[in-house]
């Protein structure tokens, strides 16, 4: 989240520092969602995914979640500037939670737009 606050702040669509749009959450008005959720019947988009047990709850092994910060400037925000308009991104990775740390499941996936496009073109051939 602190990445799209630098980068909102740095193409001049919100004036106050990184720091201060952290503090004050200022930058949610172009994220729309929280920056990732555990993944799972149980989890994902579920009515019983209680902030104590999953966005306040303790990591364990096993458990998989994703990380999918995403910025999303509305087409019909006339606060923004025309060419930003309509402008969204969102990068998502899945992890598995292991005894030592997390497995980046998604790791091998490209990462450069140009490799994405790329990626993509191949796909549909």
């Amino acid at each position: 989240m602190r990445v799209i606050c630098e980068g909102l702040n740095e193409w001049g669509l919100l004036k106050e520092s990184p720091d201060t749009l952290m503090e004050t959450g200022l930058y949610r008005r172009y994220t729309l969602c929280s920056s990732g959720h555990m993944l799972g019947l149980d989890v994902h988009d579920c009515a019983r995914a209680r902030a104590e047990v999953y966005l306040d709850g303790v990591l364990e092994e096993g458990q998989v979640l994703t990380v999918e910060p995403g910025l999303y400037l509305q087409p019909d925000d006339l606060t923004l500037p025309e060419e930003f308009r309509g402008l969204g991104v969102r990068i998502e990775d899945d992890l598995v939670i292991t005894a030592d740390g997390a497995r980046l499941m998604s790791g091998a996936l490209p990462r450069h737009p140009d490799e994405v496009e790329d990626w993509m073109a191949g796909l549909l051939r």
